[in-house]
């Protein structure tokens, strides 16, 4: 299960020894978060302290949307089949330094941008100015 945790990166490196299943995993699953966020990035992350692991950073993530798109990595986690595997989850505004220097050695998944709802049928009477209702 998730758990908020605060650590500080040192440092970023090209992200190593995950599964494929894991990445395919990850892949499936943003693909269905479309508009919760911009993209992630997945990398190996060396914190202050010494420890390392790996990090999946949302870029650019819609406010309230943070619960959704954690339990999409952890999901992701568990179904690729990895046993006791772990990774971190953050969420970074698109303008920070952080990501681009992220950007240079992770993976990126871009996460689709949903079409604009366009009603189907006939729309109410009245709300097309150009068809305005006949009054009696």
């Amino acid at each position: 299960a998730p758990a908020n945790v605060s650590a500080r990166p040192m440092a970023f490196e090209a992200p190593r020894g995950l599964p494929a299943s894991l990445t395919q995993a990850l892949d499936a699953k943003l693909a269905r978060a479309g508009g919760l966020a911009q993209a992630a990035l997945l990398a190996a992350v060396r914190y202050e302290g010494g420890r390392q692991g790996h990090m999946l950073a949302y870029i650019g993530a819609v406010p309230g949307a943070e619960a959704a798109l954690t339990r999409a990595a952890s999901e992701a986690l568990i179904f690729s089949g990895v046993e006791a595997g772990e990774i971190d989850v953050t969420f970074l505004a698109v303008d920070l330094p952080v990501v681009d220097r992220m950007a240079r050695v992770a993976l990126r998944f871009d996460l689709p941008i949903p079409a604009a709802v366009v009603p189907v049928g006939p729309a109410a009477p009245g709300m097309d100015p150009s068809k305005p209702p006949n009054l009696r």
